[in-house]
């Protein structure tokens, strides 16, 4: 495949092989490129000192140390909103695979950030996604991976946008099951979960268009999703009040996360190019060990369950303090 962009500097134009393997039983999808063995790890340590910060996606030194979209890609080297930059990320797993770093202050304690850093990621994420539409590759799916334990080989605060020509198998699975349970109900899934939840002890809070909720049954340890108000599929349809709305809420939810005692955390924005109500934008977070051991296990790796100690019912009391 030909590359987004060469590294930060000395501009070398590099290429990756990215193979995507469909199980011929299951259906599930796997995205390999060799090259990430290489990717650089980036210690705990590792700060910003003025005068020479080694790492690279520090404003001293994200100019130099970071790729640049190829010519004829997208008109800048780089996107920006606000605080946000996006540039190609040099290990991709797709073909328009990039990093947003969404703050320039080099911070680890989930109870730092703000509503406006996040809210310039995503912004900035949202103007790849539909620049890449421009071009067929509709397909899309941004991260965030905080901390080494939630899989971050840089600790600097960045989130990931991948957009494909392939679907995402999660997506893809979960806009079929929104479509049938439309096509049977002739009711929108998301606006009757809403409905159901509110008032029971999993509901956590609304923040402008997007309700927060514990899901009945948790994919992982403390997690939260919400969820937009209004009939809208894809993320490049929200309004800046509703991104801001869903930065709120993120925010909101990372804050009760570092209080009940959890420093890492994973997070995706599930977002479909269908046309139709039956799908919703949604966000989903969970919190990862604060220690050394994975509650990644054998039951979650190969038996596709999750096993989780703290009850949605319970934890999602905590997280309510914070809205």
């Amino acid at each position: 495949m030909r590359p987004l962009g060469g590294s930060g500097g000395n501009h070398v134009e590099s290429s990756a092989e990215i193979e995507v393997r469909v199980d011929p039983l299951t259906g599930h999808r796997c995205r390999i490129n060799q090259s990430r063995d290489q990717r650089p790890k980036q210690p705990l340590a590792v700060g910003t000192v003025k005068g020479g910060a080694p790492c690279p996606f520090c404003p001293e030194n994200l100019e130099r140390s970071t790729p640049e979209f190829r010519p004829g890609i997208f008109a800048e080297k780089r996107i920006r909103y606000g605080g946000a930059v996006l540039f190609p990320n040099l290990f991709p797993l797709s073909e328009m695979h990039a990093v947003c770093v969404f703050t320039p202050v080099h911070k680890v304690n989930l109870d730092e950030f703000t509503a406006k850093e996040i809210y310039d990621g995503i912004k900035c994420c949202i103007e790849f996604i539909s620049r890449c539409r421009t071009l067929g590759v509709i397909n899309h799916l941004i991260g965030w991976n905080h901390l080494s334990q939630a899989g971050a080989s840089m600790l600097h605060p960045h989130f990931q946008v991948i957009a494909s020509r392939d679907s995402f198998s999660s997506i893809l699975k979960l806009v079929e099951l929104s479509r049938s349970y439309h096509a049977s109900t002739k009711s929108s899934y998301w606006e009757v979960l809403v409905r159901e939840e509110r008032g029971s002890p999993r509901m956590i809070g609304t923040t402008g268009g997007f309700n927060w909720l514990a899901p009945w049954s948790p994919m992982g340890s403390y997690e939260v999703m919400g969820v937009c108000s209004s009939p809208k599929s894809s993320i490049t349809e929200l309004g800046d009040a509703e991104v801001m709305a869903l930065a709120e809420g993120i925010l909101k939810v990372i804050n009760g996360y570092w209080a009940v005692g959890a420093s890492s955390l994973n997070m995706a924005i599930f977002s479909s190019a269908c046309e139709g109500e039956y799908f919703r934008v949604h966000a989903r977070l969970m919190a990862r060990p604060t220690e050394l051991i994975s509650d990644r296990a054998f039951l979650e790796l190969y038996g596709n369950e999750v096993g989780i100690s703290v009850p949605p019912e319970r934890y999602a009391g905590w997280i309510r303090e914070k809205f």
